[in-house]
């Protein structure tokens, strides 16, 4: 019988962020991985335990424990993997434990209220009682009388039956109610009953042995899944590249590793980029594997989280396919974590804990010892880097599947367009190609990486540029509802008339999003059938689906869209893609701008001539001989790679360094600046430190963010920099510490990130 439980409280503060040791009662059967409800300084919060002991740690003797008050949940038990995964998920994204925990297991979520139960009801009183009651404590019986079990919280109980808090007491004491402490879960579920697997004695009703296979693999697809059930019959942890050009077929690939593994009774994660693609992908695979499929995603209510961990918990469902949070899934025996177009950005969650499902995919694998496969015809810098260097092995699949190849690729110079006469967005070239598409009936593509009409508004006179009043950014011009919208904060206002700042009537739209393509489509080619592909039109939850199935039935000729457009689409009649304008993504203010083009353009272009009918790509810019435009035009991923990685290596970029950027926000400027300054001089303290100093670190900043303000927060950045990340963690978070004791923090946010994908 253990005395101890070492419990880790579930507060979302950096002071109190560690785990505390309590009495175990003898009255509770405690498990490592159970919620229960313990006091903290003076409240009660929820906690996990995370160890029992008989024998306390050292140094701990003489000290007086409290006990542990209850057990919120004795079936929900956090699989100790999971709780380590948190652990190390807040050390390398340097937040709280906490906040880790809700992000590993989102079943964790719940509130701790005070409670009002009834203990007399009304019509069980004597009158003579009731009169002593005033009609305010009346009403709040009666209020009670109603509920469901006769109980509700007290602040409902206060709101609803409109009482004071004196007389809340007063029914307290005069034995009408009693106030008792609840934590109340968002949504519980019951202990799952665990199935076999093969191996086992029994084969479990969750498992399904291999369905009839529907696709044929070719020779360098064969190989690369030999190759990897190699690799995973070496039960070590590894991760591989799978770096396959657009239309080579990572997906069929994907669907044979995945068989392969559930008839060795494993389980396998999918990862897709984004929510929008992940019941397109599921398709494919629900036809094969059919109800061991699961979709997970962060957009699922509560209830569907619930039955779905259920479901997985109990091996009902073996193969969870999403966007990043599903990266988390309980599958008991997992073996497999396949991430998709493994490049894209999307795979970096945004809020704390600012992690990278990669980089947890390789975690849990590591504790599985098991193989992380990521798949892309255009991989991130890092990723192949690491290839190279050996530390990641490397497979390749070269050529397109079937008698499709890779699309020729024009660049149109916008600058002769103009030069020549042509005003319209879309180049002579482009026009005429799309016309002999439309008389063929065969579909294009059009990309364009701005939603809206106008990418701003601006005076012709005085050159005022109308912003967000929350933001620093130039508010877009929607022709749906004839307004302007901040694509940050979502403030809408009305066009002006006149120039707020000089009273100009010369106040135009410039520039140009998927509105206005699709506008001049319309204009060019009045009887053809289109459809638009972005944020503004998949706003409801079956929106991308509904536009991607339509074009598919060939409903429409023509989709215009943003980079949804560019994953993972497959429209055996799409035979042009036409680029409206590469410079968007090229003159960010970002050292990663022209790897995020190369990828673009490069996965855009793949969209075209992948069944039998031969494809065609036209690319519009203004900076032609730029090397990112012109390697994707000739689909040469190698040469831009040794190109930018020279770029990167003499300036000490990612993956030759790491970064972590603390971003200071505060409402007022004046504070934020001082705020930055301050930490600025702090984190230069720590310079001093031998062990921080002899490092080769250096402190970029404190300036001003890339968007200065944000709904309605003053931001500015610090970066630190260098080769050791270990190192790179301990040096802030103690200059941090030494910031937080100056006057000057009072109030200001700090958002730490490592190894931020965006400037």
């Amino acid at each position: 019988m253990f005395r101890y439980a070492e419990v880790l409280v579930d507060v979302a503060n950096r002071r109190l962020d560690q785990s505390y040791h309590y009495l175990i009662p003898e009255n509770l059967s405690l498990n490592i991985g159970m919620r229960v409800l313990v006091p903290l300084q003076n409240r009660k919060v929820q906690g996990l335990v995370v160890n029992m002991t008989e024998e306390l740690p050292e140094g701990m003797e003489g000290i007086t424990f409290k006990p542990i008050l209850e057990i919120i949940d004795e079936n929900s038990l956090v699989p100790p993997d999971l709780i380590e995964l948190a652990h190390w998920l807040a050390q390398t994204t340097i937040c709280s434990v906490a906040q880790s925990l809700h992000t590993v297991w989102p079943l964790l979520n719940g509130k701790i209220e005070d409670w009002i139960v009834l203990l007399v009801s009304i019509k069980d009183a004597d009158v003579q009682t009731l009169q002593w009651l005033d009609p305010e404590a009346f009403r709040g019986l009666k209020v009670l009388n109603r509920a469901r079990k006769k109980a509700i919280s007290v602040k409902v109980f206060l709101k609803r039956a409109e009482i004071s808090e004196g007389t809340l007491e007063k029914l307290i004491k005069q034995g009408w109610v009693r106030k008792e402490t609840r934590f109340v879960t968002t949504g519980d579920y019951a202990s799952p009953d665990p199935i076999t697997r093969p191996g086992q004695n029994n084969r479990g009703k969750g498992y399904s042995s291999r369905t009839d296979r529907i696709y044929d693999l070719t020779e360098e697809q064969a190989a690369v899944v030999r190759d990897v059930l190699s690799i995973l019959e070496e039960g070590s942890p590894q991760t591989v590249l799978l770096y396959g050009v657009t239309g080579s077929g990572k997906t069929d690939v994907y669907r044979e590793l995945i068989t392969q593994v559930l008839d060795q009774g494993g389980d396998a994660i999918l990862l897709v980029p984004e929510i929008s693609l992940t019941s397109q992908v599921a398709r494919y695979f629900e036809t094969q594997f059919g109800e061991q499929v699961i979709i997970l995603h962060s957009g699922l209510r509560q209830s569907e989280k619930t039955k779905a961990w259920q479901d997985i918990l109990a091996g009902h469902k073996r193969i969870v396919i999403g966007a990043r949070s599903a990266v988390f899934a309980p599958l008991p025996h997992l073996r497999l974590i396949i991430l998709d177009e493994e490049h894209d950005g999307a795979y970096k969650q945004d809020e704390n804990p600012k992690y990278h499902a990669r980089d947890v995919a390789r975690k849990r694998m590591d504790q599985r010892k098991g193989v992380v496969l990521l798949g892309s015809a255009t991989p991130s810098l890092e990723a192949y880097a690491a290839a190279q260097s050996g530390k990641i092995r490397m497979l390749t699949m070269t050529t397109r599947i079937g008698a499709s190849v890779l699309p020729p690729v024009e660049i149109v110079d916008m600058r002769d367009e103009l030069r020549q006469g042509n005003r319209s967005i879309f180049s002579l070239s482009l026009q005429q190609k799309l016309r002999e598409r439309i008389d063929r009936g065969e579909q294009t593509m059009l990309f364009l990486n701005r939603r809206g009409y106008s990418t701003f508004v601006v005076c012709r006179e005085c050159g005022y540029v109308v912003s967000c009043s929350n933001c620093d950014i130039a508010l877009t011009y929607h022709t749906q509802g004839q307004a302007m919208r901040c694509h940050y904060c979502d403030h809408k206002e009305l066009p002006p008339h006149t120039c707020p700042k000089c009273g100009s009537r010369y106040i135009r739209f410039f520039g140009q999003g998927t509105q206005r393509v699709e506008e001049e489509i319309q204009g060019l080619f009045p009887e053809v059938p289109m459809l638009r592909l972005d944020f503004d039109t998949t706003r409801s939850s079956e929106g991308h689906n509904r536009i991607l199935d339509k074009f598919r039935r060939q409903e429409a000729l023509v989709l215009v869209g943003t980079q949804m457009m560019a994953k993972g689409l497959d429209f055996p009649n799409v035979t042009l893609v036409g680029v409206i304008a590469a410079d968007q993504t090229l003159n960010m203010p970002d050292f990663r701008a022209r790897e995020r083009t190369f990828q673009l353009l490069t996965q855009v272009a793949g969209r075209a001539g992948r069944s039998t009918k031969p494809g065609e790509v036209i690319i519009q810019t203004y900076s032609p001989q730029d090397s990112a435009v012109m390697r994707a035009a000739h689909h040469d991923f190698q040469g831009f790679f040794w190109e930018e990685i020279r770029y990167r290596r003499e300036r000490k970029y990612p993956p030759y360094t790491h970064i972590i950027r603390v971003l200071l926000m505060h409402e007022k400027e004046d504070r934020v600046i001082k705020g930055a300054n301050d930490l600025g001089a702090c984190l230069r303290q720590g310079m001093q430190d031998p062990r921080f100093g002899n490092n080769e670190m250096d402190i970029l900043g404190p300036a001003p963010a890339v968007l200065s303000r944000l709904r309605n927060q003053w931001r500015w950045q610090i970066s630190i920099k260098g080769t050791r990340q270990d190192l790179l963690r301990s040096f802030l978070h103690q200059g941090v510490q030494r910031f937080f004791k100056n006057p000057a923090s009072g109030g200001i946010i700090l958002n730490i990130e490592v190894n931020p994908l965006t400037s």
